[in-house]
């Protein structure tokens, strides 16, 4: 029966899911085609030819009327006769006018300077001798891309002056091309595309590294740019820099005879196609994962209950006895996870029943052995006590060498230290008697503060009290009290290495009288806080006993209080106790 139920839930998963697939791949293999087919083709064929478009538009505006406007001086100057003056002045007011034109210069046809806006030299240094004869022959001359000594890149264009007929003077203007390198520096084409221009021959008039305008030869590249200029529409082609393809778009602009390339790597272009199959396969996988989710779920149902009584009877077996067996189901199984719920109910009945009876037994074995033991060391320490203090008080009285004298303090002080041992001991080992009065208990702090004044000027620690005096009377045993903040503000006391203050404070909350005493000392590190109130822990070496804090803690229990100790190594230590009011 098993075997077949598991084969009847594969089968059931199997068939569920496949065709959710099959399907979800062919319709996200069919989407990814298309779009991505769709939207490369557009983004080449559409948006790259407005770019080029708008640039070669942009730039040819800008030298047509540069052009233009020398032409129209041509004309004008052509028109009248003027004098040398008139001459200076209207090449001044044309370049005033026009500010894109570095200088204006009006040359003879023999090749003489005849005015000039330039501010250097007076006479031009070379001229170039083909430019020069192409405007004498009566057509505008242009010339390739130069450099001015700050590396200005500009170009001369030659316009003859006509009259009667014959070329008289050639106006001569040095146009600066910045704006044409704005343009180009304008035009961003994802990450690394850019647009440059070239004239017929291959060489670079604009960049935007200028060092290929200024040192780069002619390329190879003529017989495309026959076909770009053949083409009224921008023509593609594909070049290889470098073991890198870049897709490429000429446009040609025919006033002089320069063609606009766009230029960007194909790896670039088609990393739109790549995001397009990235999603493609995201949306694939998030449907795959959808069905399987699905699937799972479906096969999971018949599962449920038999995975959940293995979950919660597995935590049973862990030891979590509060664990309940809950299978929503009338059958079998349900009746099982009642079983198991009655047998972990009366399992848990009998070790609580064990764990009473042992603590009870142990904590009367503790008490039989601390009774004892208080006896003895109350009996025997004491009386070798009692003796050696008679033995010190005869020696006081002899005479004695200074290692003998030094010895006796040393015994003195020892037995004093195993004197107030037995003391706490004992003080520890059973519960102090009480004898409660309503008392007030800032004054009882007061005596303590007096009490170790001394010893904290000595330290440079201030003890400073902040008690409201509307703070109300508590049931408690003065004696005890005072032995508790004494071993407090002792401890704060001797926990400061520099100076510092110890601050006690009074407060009423949550129907307690809270008291509560801060130092700003080197604070107890967490592992240490844990185990303050345990017997017989100190840090203070043979210096503590380790019961101050037990007899602390002892006494404000028996008081029906609470103690709580924080502390911070930025900010020091804060015990608090809260006792009923």
């Amino acid at each position: 029966m098993k075997k077949t139920r598991k084969t009847k839930i594969l089968y059931k998963f199997l068939l569920f899911v496949l065709p959710f697939i099959i399907l979800s791949i062919l319709i996200t293999s069919v989407i990814l085609t298309w779009t991505s087919y769709g939207y490369f083709q557009k983004t080449i064929s559409q948006d790259y030819r407005n770019i080029i478009k708008s640039s070669a538009g942009e730039i040819g505006l800008f030298m047509e009327h540069a052009h233009r406007g020398l032409e129209t001086l041509s004309l004008a100057m052509s028109a009248t006769k003027l004098d040398p003056w008139q001459i200076q002045m209207a090449l001044a007011a044309f370049t005033h006018k026009n500010s894109e034109f570095m200088s204006v210069s009006l040359i003879s046809a023999q090749g003489k300077f005849i005015a000039s806006t330039r501010w250097e030299s007076q006479e031009f240094e070379s001229v170039p001798a083909a430019l020069f004869e192409k405007a004498l022959s009566g057509q505008t001359a242009i010339s390739g891309v130069l450099l001015t000594e700050d590396r200005f890149p500009f170009i001369h264009i030659a316009v003859p002056v006509m009259r009667l007929g014959q070329v008289r003077e050639i106006l001569w203007g040095e146009l600066n091309l910045k704006s044409v390198w704005d343009v180009l520096e304008g035009i961003t084409i994802g990450r690394t595309g850019h647009v440059y221009i070239m004239d017929l021959s291959g060489r670079f008039i604009a960049h935007r590294k200028i060092d290929r305008v200024v040192s780069v030869p002619p390329t190879q590249k003529p017989e495309i740019f026959k076909e770009v200029r053949g083409s009224d529409i921008p023509v593609r082609w594909i070049e290889q820099k470098q073991g890198t393809r870049f897709f490429c778009l000429g446009a040609y602009v025919p006033r002089f005879d320069w063609v606009i390339v766009l230029e960007q790597p194909m790896q670039e272009i088609y990393a739109y196609l790549y995001r397009n199959i990235s999603r493609a396969v995201l949306i694939t996988g998030s449907i795959c994962f959808i069905v399987l989710v699905l699937g799972w779920w479906y096969v999971n149902r018949f599962m449920a209950p038999i995975h959940t009584l293995h979950q919660q009877v597995q935590r049973i077996g862990q030891g979590d006895l509060e664990q309940k067996v809950s299978i929503d189901s009338m059958d079998e199984i349900g009746d099982l996870g009642v079983a198991f719920n009655d047998m972990t109910d009366s399992l848990k009945e009998h070790i609580r029943r064990e764990v009473e009876t042992a603590k009870e037994l142990v904590h009367a074995k503790n008490l039989a052995v601390l009774g004892t033991t208080s006896s003895k060391v109350t009996h025997e320490v004491g009386n070798l006590l009692n003796n050696v203090g008679m033995i010190l008080t005869l020696l006081k009285g002899e005479p004695l060498s200074q290692k003998g004298s030094k010895a006796l303090e040393i015994l003195d002080k020892e037995s004093a230290r195993v004197r107030e041992f037995i003391h706490n001991f004992l003080q520890f080992a059973k519960m102090p008697e009480l004898r409660m009065t309503k008392i007030a208990l800032g004054p009882i702090i007061k005596e303590v503060l007096a009490v170790h004044e001394p010893e904290a000027e000595k330290r440079q620690i201030r003890l400073q009290l902040d008690w409201p005096p509307d703070l109300p009377k508590i049931n408690a045993d003065r004696r005890l009290f005072y032995q508790v903040m004494n071993n407090l503000i002792k401890n704060s006391v001797e926990a400061m290495t520099d100076s510092g203050i110890i601050r006690i404070r009074g407060a009423v909350r949550e129907a307690h009288l809270c008291v509560a005493v801060e130092d700003t000392g080197s604070g107890i590190a967490p592992e240490v806080l844990g185990q303050m109130f345990d017997p017989f822990f100190t840090t203070k070496g043979k210096k503590g006993t380790g019961l101050g804090m037990s007899i602390v803690k002892t006494i404000v229990t028996a008081h029906g209080g609470a103690i709580e100790c924080q502390s911070d190594a930025e900010k020091g230590t804060t015990v608090i106790l809260r006792f009923p009011l």
